[in-house]
């Protein structure tokens, strides 16, 4: 089927699968409305597992690749645009060596934030084997400052790592390290602003994105989000020269995926008017159906920053994340962080590519991946048993939150500034908007720090409180 002949040492079959397909729809080798055959049928002819066939569809499905039509099948989408795979020109990096009153407030409240991960679950142990190990055997030289970039070890975990697991291709000379993504969009907004002006955010997105950009005088512009990502089509054509702000994988809060459409009219954006992309892949290694959703960044790496953080994988507290900068922009990117003297802490950053290098992170990933599906599933369960239809429940695919919708037949206008005092705290989709009152029965509910029993615990309170509003 699809002339795909699998490579041993290539790759899960999933994987391989879905690269296969991208390409082939890319190419127009697959035309738009051509139905696939079922699951079962394409497994029979490929000579693979049903399931790997079902997860391979679900994938591309999700990324916008497909569409599925009940009854009817599964399709090529329209709108694709048909083009060559761009390529990255950076070399490619050598290998690495190896029952409560519900109006009675808690002394401390259960708290669905969407931000923070299972922090019962940090490897103590290990990173205090990594940490003792650098303040034993590192040189002298280690504990100055540093170099302003990041360290060199912790640049080639990172390359190592992206190379691997996301298929960026990047040398640790493009590679500059922050403490975490605020630090890390800080210093673009600093490097940008001689040049750039105007910049696009989602809307709803996280405050502080646009909190930065404003404080620095940029004309920030918030553009609608809907559930196949930013509306691309709504960004002006007329303005050269402005940065766009997205998070494909995983949009925050709404939790939807930047569909391949998008992707596409967004590069064709950036390039035509000379628009640089900063891509926040946050939370992409959480995905709960199907595999990693693969980066903008691959699409466009001339015109694409990438910013990743390790404080939703393992803890906010190293505060370390990192950015991949296009080539001719590394140098101002360097130099800012220089005259900003933006660091993040040595010690940490070698700890952290030990780590890295030796196994850890990649083990890490994998058991959280299933800790945060299983909290995922048990939200949803609970989500259906204490309101039922009343309620949908959206952007579970990945990451460790979802939009819990409340539907207008069914509820007023819902006053969530009362919520804290049931014992219960989480973010409406107002405390991310920059035009309030659009959104008033749309919240967004975390689970990644939370125990089962919290889960219950504050849905019952939050099911309670929002009884005041049942029409």
């Amino acid at each position: 089927m699809f002339g795909f002949n699998p490579i041993a040492g290539e790759g899960s079959l999933i994987k391989q699968l879905c690269g296969y397909l991208r390409d082939t729809i890319a190419s127009g080798a697959l035309s738009p409305g051509h139905r696939l055959p079922p699951t079962r049928k394409a497994a029979q002819e490929l000579g693979i597992a049903r399931n790997i066939v079902i997860e391979v569809y679900e994938q591309l499905t999700a990324e916008g690749y497909l569409t599925s039509k009940a009854g009817s099948g599964t399709f090529i989408a329209e709108g694709i645009e048909i083009h060559s795979p761009a390529l990255d020109p950076s070399p490619v990096l050598p290998a690495q060596a190896t029952p409560l009153d519900p109006a009675a407030p808690r002394e401390k409240p259960i708290d669905f934030d969407a931000g923070t991960p299972d922090l019962s679950l940090f490897p103590r142990r290990l990173w205090s084997k990594y940490v003792r190990e650098v303040v034993d055997s590192e040189p002298a030289n280690a504990f100055a400052y540093g170099d302003i970039q990041g360290t060199l070890a912790l640049r080639e975990a990172v390359a190592d790592y992206l190379l691997r697991v996301k298929g960026i291709r990047c040398g640790t000379e493009r590679i500059v390290i922050a403490s975490g993504t605020a630090e890390a969009f800080l210093l673009l907004a600093s490097a940008f602003s001689d040049r750039h002006r105007t910049v696009y955010v989602e809307e709803p997105t996280i405050g502080f994105v646009g909190d930065i950009f404003r404080k620095m005088k940029y004309d920030v512009r918030p553009v609608h989000v809907d559930r196949q990502g930013m509306n691309i089509s709504r960004i002006e054509r007329s303005e050269p020269g402005g940065l766009i702000v997205l998070t494909p994988s995983h949009q925050y809060p709404t939790g939807s995926i930047l569909s391949i459409q998008r992707r596409q009219q967004a590069v064709a954006l950036a390039e035509t008017y000379g628009h640089y992309i900063i891509e926040d892949d946050y939370n992409s290694e959480f995905r709960h159906k199907g595999g990693p959703v693969p980066p903008l960044q691959l699409l466009a790496p001339s015109r694409v920053i990438y910013a990743g953080t390790f404080s939703k994988t393992l803890s906010p507290a190293l505060r370390i994340g990192f950015l991949i900068v296009p080539p001719q922009l590394i140098e101002l990117v360097v130099r800012t962080k220089e005259e900003l003297n933006l660091t993040a802490s040595a010690i940490s950053q070698l700890a952290l590519a030990r780590f890295i290098m030796d196994g850890h992170y990649d083990r890490h990933i994998h058991k959280m991946r299933a800790v945060y599906k299983r909290k995922r599933l048990f939200l949803a369960e609970q989500c259906h048993r204490l309101f039922g239809d009343r309620v949908e429940v959206i952007g579970d695919e990945a990451g460790m939150h979802v939009q819990l919708v409340f539907r207008q037949d069914s509820y007023g206008p819902i006053e969530w500034q009362k919520l804290e005092s049931c014992g219960v705290r989480l973010s409406s989709f107002d405390d991310y908007a920059m035009t309030r009152g659009r959104n008033p029965g749309k919240a967004v509910l975390g689970y990644g720090n939370l125990t089962e029993e919290e889960i219950v615990e504050g849905l019952r309170r939050l099911s309670l409180f929002t009884d005041a509003w049942r029409i």
